[in-house]
């Protein structure tokens, strides 16, 4: 099944701000989003936001960081950094109750001393909720607007293997029956999407999906990817994607379905592939945290090969962020391996690939071997970019294409286009996409 559908508007930002699911909002997006979770600043962590820790992110390409006190917010504005401020600093899962008159007015003063900050980004004041609680937390979000109408709060959401008890959609009841989704948990998780963008009315969706395990790569990654790329096409705002940058099962206790520690490589698939999907941001999980292994900096702040590795990785993706994130995303198609929830190749994506890779359906936990992605962005009847991305992260590919016209090719470290033409071919890096623009 393909679940891209085709986008019908674009992300539209007005002169105040952005149109978010039909609210008018004062928040700006700005620029691409490059951050993390968990790491300095964030709610419950150990490891404050420094100087040196806000030097390092800002020197590793990060331009987004975390907040959980005010005073991290002086620390960020001096290297440049926008900041995401937990509204509780002690846990992501702030279950704040306004009947509760001493909760709300805590929750006004803490708002009230960063409101202003010329830092300040947006506020999280959740992770991860059933369905069941949008209602609550629509309330939290409005309020946090009433006090605040200049920044936008958010949640995010569970992936799509998550359970029909964590979705809070599905499952045995009899009221989940009568929906129709007792035995189906990616139409559960449809619905949880989809009762989200009623319910809450997010001016911004986020989301994580790990697809990396020690036996194999899980099969539903740009399923999901495809899911959060419709709704935020639908509700008109950006989305970003929460991705794998290490491990959090200790070796001794690692099962073949465990999250594996990626390399340098997998973490370009991952932030490419979410930049072709038209993604305004992402964030690693973790840049540091205690009881996980293999990431970006040690608790101590000690950095080594991945954390250079990503400072070209994050930068990259601020380039190809700022020229697709506005634009209409109108399909993405697979040459090669068919992955669920994916469009296999066709005369859609309008460039004529060789060597062509046959089709074929991916197997459980089989990597995208030799497949390529390209995805389409349009303007009204006319089609103007697409990002080709080698999924093949263990090797370097050549492709040969020809265009329906001559093109363009975006050097993302210059911010500049040059002349591709109709036929050439494409050097891609392991894991590494290209932009293109037609004329």
């Amino acid at each position: 099944m393909n679940i891209i559908m085709n986008a019908k508007k674009s992300l539209v930002v007005l002169a105040g701000g952005l149109l978010a699911g039909g609210a008018f909002a004062a928040w700006e997006p700005g620029e691409p989003v490059t951050t993390y979770w968990f790491g300095p600043g964030c709610p419950g962590q150990e490891q404050t936001l420094t100087d040196a820790w806000a030097k390092q992110l800002k020197e590793g390409g990060f331009n987004t960081v975390w907040a959980s006190r005010p005073e991290e917010l002086d620390i960020a504005a001096k290297y440049g950094l926008r900041v995401i401020y937990s509204v509780d600093p002690t846990t992501e899962w702030a279950k704040v109750d306004l009947d509760n008159s001493a909760q709300k007015a805590a929750l006004a003063e803490r708002i009230a001393r960063v409101k202003n900050h010329p830092a300040l980004y947006l506020y999280e004041h959740f992770d991860e909720a059933p369905a069941e609680m949008f209602a609550q937390l629509a309330r939290v979000k409005e309020y946090i607007h009433s006090l605040d109408p200049n920044h936008a709060s958010w949640f995010n959401l569970l992936p799509t293997y998550a359970n029909h008890k964590q979705l809070g959609v599905g499952g045995k009841d009899g009221e989940e029956k009568r929906l129709g989704f007792a035995n189906d948990i990616i139409a559960s998780y449809w619905e949880h999407v989809r009762l989200f963008g009623e319910i809450y009315r997010p001016e911004l969706i986020t989301y994580d999906h790990y697809q990396l395990k020690s036996n194999g790569d899980a099969s539903n990654y740009f399923l999901n990817l495809g899911i959060v790329r419709q709704s935020a096409s639908a509700r008109r705002v950006p989305f970003w994607n929460g991705l794998q940058a290490c491990t959090w099962v200790p070796g001794h206790l690692a099962s073949p379905k465990s999250p594996r520690i990626p390399t340098v490589d997998e973490m370009r698939y991952l932030v490419h592939s979410t930049a072709a999907y038209g993604a305004h941001g992402f964030y690693y999980y973790v840049y540091c945290r205690k009881g996980h292994d293999g990431t970006i900096a040690a608790l101590d702040g000690t950095v080594g090969e991945k954390y250079e590795g990503v400072k070209s990785i994050n930068r990259d993706f601020i380039a190809f962020a700022s020229v697709l994130s506005p634009l209409n995303f109108t399909g993405a198609y697979f040459q090669g391996l068919h992955a669920p929830g994916t469009t296999p190749y066709g005369d859609q994506a309008l460039l004529k690939i060789t060597p062509e890779t046959p089709y074929a359906e991916l197997k459980p936990l089989q990597e995208l071997t030799d497949t390529t992605l390209v995805t389409r962005f349009d303007t009204p009847g006319k089609p103007t970019h697409l990002m080709v991305v080698n999924c093949d992260y263990r090797k370097d590919r050549t492709i040969h294409v020809k265009a329906p016209s001559a093109a363009e090719r975006f050097d993302p470290r210059a911010g500049t286009w040059s002349p591709a033409g109709a036929e050439f071919d494409l050097a891609l890096q392991r894991g590494g996409g290209v932009l293109l623009r037609l004329p």
